[in-house]
């Protein structure tokens, strides 16, 4: 089939004007109907959430220590990019098919520079025909219609047109099984995919699926091997690292964390998930300083959220900065404190509690009686034991703590609440809810 690029919107997206020039002559040579520019990172996030292009084409290095590769996992986390627009990475570097097969968030293609018109359009036809193929399983994946989307994966499995795509088709139903809460089965169809083929990505899709059936100790072992094997694969790190933290390994979580977002410094999602390990960690500092890299520089529209600035506060009072967290906290507008949930607003008034006691109590006193028999988040439940334990209130602090040391979460999150009960003198106390949550389970046991 031929490509009719007559009605294709392209972007074209590198940080150097005369690249941006040549890109711009071949698309149109090859038949594009329009051909925009964005010269940064930020430009080219701005452009494709105002007006998503039908064709992106990138350059790997975008300068200020940002690449393509960094822009196509934002751009899917932020669910900024339908299945059917075409990603493709345009590089200088042959050594780029070792970066993208390791890697699971891959473009749609790549070219290697320099490349003609008549190339360019060859890899456009090839891609129109994969997307064309897949739009079907595309629409039912978009409405989470997860039966139908297997549904249709399987019958492509076994067409002769699917032949071509047997990999992917593979690879889109693991995924889908993963997506649909049936991590089992997609153990089983990533193991599957690994007895044809060694990817990275397929063993870092096993470690995932373990993760989520919570055998925590073959997850880890399984994630360090691709980390070790593929040390640029820097979702295989935050992988690890939440495996850690599920195991209350934070120490570690943190290192591998800290290597890969000093590697990533723009990777704002990533420098949340080091400011957890960090916190977790006891390393109140990184994680204030980190946090509030994130509060400053993450310039995606919408990316700061309220809870990010809950997480601030929250590593600020950690550090005992009680003047900066009050500031953060008082800078949310009462508007914003209201439309939180629950879990959000206990987190605001209990953090407030801590902060600034005057203003605080009255509003975490409020909250109580609604706090005591909620179901909540863990999260939160340790915001309430630091208010808890700030205004003397025994008895809602160690429910929380009961709740928490009772719950898949108790690894997680040890090492914190021992570290707040012994910050309030009550380390004999805490010491006395981990024997009574042991005798409860030997009970039950």
């Amino acid at each position: 089939m031929s490509a009719d690029l007559s009605r294709q919107r392209f972007l074209v997206i590198d940080d150097q004007a005369q690249a941006r020039d040549a890109l711009r002559t071949i698309a149109q040579t090859a038949g594009a109907f329009a051909v925009e520019f964005a010269a940064t990172y930020q430009d080219a996030l701005y452009r494709i959430r105002n007006n998503t292009p039908d064709v992106i084409l990138c350059d790997y290095m975008l300068g200020e220590g940002r690449s393509g590769q960094q822009l196509l996992e934002e751009l899917r986390r932020f669910d900024l990019l339908p299945d059917e627009t075409i990603f493709m990475m345009v590089t200088g570097e042959q050594t780029y098919e070792q970066v993208v097969s390791a890697v699971e968030l891959v473009p749609d293609d790549y070219i290697i520079k320099p490349f003609s018109p008549d190339k360019l359009l060859l890899r456009l036809e090839r891609i129109v025909a994969r997307k064309t193929f897949f739009a079907d399983y595309y629409r039912k994946k978009r409405q989470q219609d997860y039966a139908a989307a297997l549904a249709s994966l399987q019958a492509k499995l076994g067409s002769e047109a699917g032949r071509p795509y047997r990999f992917e088709i593979l690879r889109q139903r693991a995924e889908t099984l993963l997506a649909s809460g049936d991590p089992a089965a997609a153990e089983t169809a990533y193991r599957g995919i690994l007895d044809n083929f060694d990817f990275p990505w397929a063993h870092a899709g096993v470690a995932r699926a373990l993760h989520r059936q919570d055998r925590l100790a073959e997850a880890r072992e399984e994630i360090e091997r691709v980390v070790a094997g593929t040390p640029n694969y820097f979702d295989a790190a935050d992988l690890k690292a939440q495996i850690c933290l599920a195991q209350g390994d934070a120490g570690e979580a943190q290192r591998v964390l800290d290597d890969a977002a000093q590697r990533t410094p723009r990777n704002y999602l990533r420098k949340r998930l080091l400011a957890e390990a960090a916190a977790l960690n006891g390393d109140a500092e990184t994680a204030r300083a980190v946090l509030a890299d994130v509060v400053a520089n993450d310039t995606m529209p919408g990316a700061v959220t309220p809870e990010d600035r809950l997480q601030l506060a929250r590593s600020q009072v950690d550090a005992r900065d009680l003047v900066s967290a009050e500031r953060v906290l008082l800078g949310l507008r009462e508007s914003e404190v209201q439309n939180m949930a629950l879990d959000e607003q206990a987190s605001f008034s209990a953090l407030l509690a801590v902060a600034s006691p005057e203003k605080g109590k009255p509003r975490f006193a409020g909250l109580r009686p609604a706090l005591l028999a909620a179901e909540l988040r863990p999260d939160t439940r340790l915001d309430l034991v630091r208010g808890a334990l700030e205004v003397r209130d025994a008895e809602l602090a160690d429910r929380q703590a009961a709740q928490l040391l009772g719950g898949g979460d108790a690894k997680r999150v040890f090492a914190m609440l021992r570290k707040l009960y012994a910050l309030y003198g009550r380390e004999v106390d805490f010491r006395e809810l981990q024997k009574q949550i042991a005798l409860r389970r030997i009970h039950h046991a």
